[in-house]
């Protein structure tokens, strides 16, 4: 335990180091969420404010960007440097490295979460009209089937060259079509089967029932089988093809 606490602690040193890393993850979704704000503020989409609709899926967009472009590409990158070969050397368990990473990037997805549902609600009226516990349950089942996405993907990248292209090609198709900025009606009839296999568009659905509609978690189970689906098979994925080397 005290193995893992280090390397989370490790981890974190080295994520506020990468300028780039924090802008991408941290500013970017500030921005787009006032944007956006600034944009649809006094609007409303169906009888809903279009706020309402916007902060959920702003959040999974932030998910993804941490959990999949940051982890594929971040992963791979430290492969293909040798640092997980040369870690391999030293007493520190490979379950202790995994494992501070995830956590790291959940910690991060909190802080994005937190910093974004602030500027939602302080200057944009914005609210979490159902259970908070409900809505910070589904983002942690989002959070984990995003990351094994990640690190399955990192598993089949070869070299650093093709993991941002690949890692951002798949970012922005479950952004897309996963329904982040606009319903999934508004998409082309033969794309619609697609937008719904994808866990982005049952996160996202899931997201704004509770913070939109106050629902419980009667009305949102039935978007969660899709995400733990993902979870279960992209987990799978990640352990039996992850290199090490």
């Amino acid at each position: 335990m005290n193995t893992l606490a280090v390397q989370i602690k490790l981890e974190s040193r080295l994520f506020l180091r990468e300028k780039e890393a924090l802008f991408w993850m941290l500013a970017f979704p500030v921005f787009m969420m006032v944007l956006f704000g600034l944009i649809w503020k006094d609007e409303t989409w169906g009888g809903t404010p279009a706020i309402a609709y916007i902060l959920p899926g702003i959040i999974v967009m932030a998910v993804m960007m941490t959990c999949i472009a940051s982890t594929a590409t971040g992963v791979v990158e430290d492969r293909e440097k040798g640092i997980f070969r040369r870690l391999s050397l030293t007493p520190l368990r490979r379950q202790a490295l995994i494992g501070g990473q995830i956590v790291n990037r959940y910690l991060i997805v909190l802080a994005q979460t937190i910093i974004l549902i602030g500027i939602g609600i302080g200057f944009f009226g914005a609210s979490i009209a159902g259970n908070r516990l409900l809505f910070w349950g589904v983002l942690t089942i989002g959070t984990l089937s995003f990351l094994a996405l990640g690190f399955a993907l990192a598993s089949f990248i070869k070299s650093e060259k093709g993991a941002h292209p690949v890692s951002m090609i798949v970012f922005f198709t479950l952004m897309f079509l996963g329904g982040c900025f606009f319903p999934i009606e508004q998409m082309p009839e033969f794309l619609r089967p697609v937008c719904g296999a994808l866990p982005s568009l049952h996160l996202n659905d899931a997201l704004r029932m509770v913070a939109a509609g106050g629902v419980g978690f009667n009305e949102i189970w039935q978007e969660l089988p899709v995400l733990l689906g993902w979870f279960g098979g992209c987990s799978a994925l990640a352990v039996k093809f992850f290199k090490w080397e």
